[in-house]
């Protein structure tokens, strides 16, 4: 089994959601981040009496599939998350070693089915 961990600007996160359950993601994981260095190119300024801040509306998507499906949802999460700017954001595609299923007991592969 394969983790695909993405970072993406949140504008992207339907799109990408689209995409993989169009390339059958057995589950799509989403939550709200901050990033900090690594190159963003903020695209949303904000002003405040007391500090002026760069801040880049980030989602992380994770992904857990079979291996099998690793470089097709790469793929497609890739494509539906570049816009051509800076900031598009990283996918990091790294193994599972198990997973258990903590309703049914099920494990690795069987644990990603419903």
């Amino acid at each position: 089994m394969k983790l695909l961990k993405a970072f993406v600007r949140s504008d992207r996160v339907n799109d990408i959601i689209r995409s993989l359950e169009q390339g059958r993601a057995p589950g799509i994981t989403l939550s709200r981040v901050h990033g900090v260095g690594y190159g963003y190119e903020p695209m949303l300024f904000t002003l405040s009496p007391s500090e002026y801040r760069k801040t880049l509306q980030v989602t992380k998507v994770e992904v857990v599939c079979e291996d099998g499906q690793a470089d097709e949802l790469l793929r497609v999460l890739v494509e539906a998350a570049r816009t051509g700017s800076q900031g598009d954001g990283i996918v990091f595609v790294t193994p599972v070693e198990r997973a258990v299923k903590i309703r049914t007991g099920a494990a690795d592969g069987a644990a990603l089915g419903a």
